[in-house]
């Protein structure tokens, strides 16, 4: 028995009996956690915004001979402004689906816990496009799971793709060239200018690539989810 204190960030929560929540967290040290919140759902309860999705702080649990009990909790950033506009909920509940879907429990996961603090922190306070975090978040987020599409050269004939466009394949893990596209099943296109951002952002991270007027949110999205094997939620536009 013994008392643990890590930062998390809330990635699901359900309710469970009358008045409790089971919260599962994404830990930088150890990856997926689920801790039961009692009492979480009375009104004066002081573990009620520990429970929120999105709420990022320091949480104390308890380590019994059941279920891992939160027994404290200090706030550190609740990204309130994603609760104010359903689109960029929609895009902050895409991000905590694909960290909840790759994060393992009692494994570290600290690059996946910067990454996804940084993209929710840009969600809600910055100035970026919604499409271009997420997107940005699920190329990083492939990139760190190991399997992040090659944009460089066609995956199918190798040949280098410069200042051209290409299509994503989701089974190749990479661009194909317009030659190899042929009748490929789930390739989906991106224009050059979208192939430039991918690379740019790969190499200098979303704060440093010019913007784009439309991201490649979407094969983005479909190259994710076949590589996780889940549908991630329903972006509202």
């Amino acid at each position: 028995m013994a008392y643990n204190t890590t930062q998390g960030i809330v990635l699901r929560r359900v309710d469970y009996r009358e008045n409790d929540r089971i919260l599962s967290l994404l830990s930088p040290l150890r990856g997926r956690i689920d801790v039961t919140a009692r009492g979480a759902r009375k009104v004066k309860s002081p573990l009620l915004s520990a429970c929120e999705l999105f709420t990022m702080g320091e949480y104390v649990t308890y380590q019994g001979k059941g279920h891992e009990t939160l027994t404290a909790f200090t706030l550190g950033d609740s990204f309130f402004p994603l609760r104010d506009d359903v689109t960029r909920l929609s895009h902050g509940a895409v991000m905590l689906a694909a960290a909840e879907a790759l994060a393992q429990k009692e494994e570290p996961a600290e690059h996946l816990f910067i990454l996804l603090a940084r993209s929710l922190s840009r969600l809600a306070y910055g100035e970026y496009d919604n499409n271009a975090v997420t997107a940005a978040f699920l190329l990083h987020i492939s990139t760190i799971e190991g399997f992040k599409p090659r944009l460089n050269h066609c995956v199918s004939c190798g040949k280098i793709m410069g200042g051209e466009s290409g299509f994503l394949d989701v089974e190749m893990g990479g661009i194909r060239c317009g030659l190899c596209k042929g009748g490929a099943p789930g390739t989906m296109y991106v224009t050059q200018g979208q192939l430039f951002w991918l690379r740019d952002v790969l190499v200098r991270g979303i704060d440093k690539t010019p913007p784009i007027d439309t991201p490649p949110l979407d094969p983005l999205l479909s190259y994710v989810q076949h590589h996780i094997d889940r549908k991630l939620p329903k972006i509202i536009r």
